[in-house]
């Protein structure tokens, strides 16, 4: 009897382990080029996700659209049928209304102005706003924050 619990105990403990083991990939889209700074990010997150996890997470990166565009991209996170984006502000007021204010022209003094509004407690409250839509803003990224397109 000791030496079934045992077997039965090192089988479970196995199938922990090779559970632990197991690779978990997860794609990201973007709508620019791999050479864009937004395909520089993606492929840096990538290659950290990587490191940092000791390749327990996989990042897949998609570029130019492949997988939809922005609001595509977004809605496809928030039913969780892709697990990540990396989007402009533009199609995001359409998910969090709120959002929309960082698209006022000239709204920043300067990069150091931008940064400091976002990376503080106004763009952190924010990034919280996107959790009751089904899904988690990770941070803001730049895509020229005094410029009108």
């Amino acid at each position: 009897m000791k030496l079934h619990r045992l077997v039965l105990g090192a089988t479970l403990a196995l199938g922990l382990v090779a559970g632990a083991a197991a690779q978990t990939v997860m794609k990201i889209n973007i709508s620019t080029a791999q050479n864009s700074h937004q395909g520089v990010a993606i492929d840096t997150f990538a290659k950290e996700v990587a490191k940092r996890t000791g390749g327990r997470y996989k990042i897949e990166t998609f570029y130019n659209g492949s997988l939809g565009g922005e609001r595509e991209s977004i809605e496809a996170v928030q039913l969780g049928t892709q697990a990540l984006t990396f989007s402009s502000t533009g199609p995001v007021p359409n998910f969090v209304p709120d959002a929309q204010i960082l698209d006022i022209p000239f709204l920043f003094r300067d990069k150091a102005h931008a940064r400091a509004v976002l990376d503080g407690p106004i763009g952190q409250d924010m990034l919280k706003k996107f959790e009751p839509k089904g899904f988690k803003a990770l941070a803001w990224a730049e895509n020229g924050f005094r410029n009108m397109t």
